[in-house]
């Protein structure tokens, strides 16, 4: 997503903020979390689980190590605390 007429998915705000704009007080940041289980169905590596007001990232063992599941929730966190990421769930 290259093109600079992408919009942005901050919604008014200046992308020359950069990793420096946070989400408007009003918004509801994203939950998430992600858990490491034995396997998964047809050997996937990661599937996420929608449910209301969580975002649940299930990660299978055979994958994803515990240090590739640090740095995923880092990223994510990083995603959602500069308002990237945001759900849209009825009553938020």
């Amino acid at each position: 997503m290259a093109d600079k007429e992408s919009a942005d998915p901050r919604e008014g705000r200046d992308r020359d903020q950069g990793d420096a704009a946070e989400p408007h007080e009003e918004e509801r940041q994203a939950e998430f979390r992600m858990e490491l289980v034995d396997s998964l169905p047809g050997g996937r590596a990661v599937v996420g689980v929608e449910q209301e007001g969580e975002f649940v990232w299930l990660a299978s063992k055979q994958h994803v190590s515990e240090r590739a599941r640090d740095e995923f929730v880092d990223q994510l966190s990083r995603i959602v605390r500069e308002g990237w990421w945001v759900q849209n769930w009825p009553g938020n």
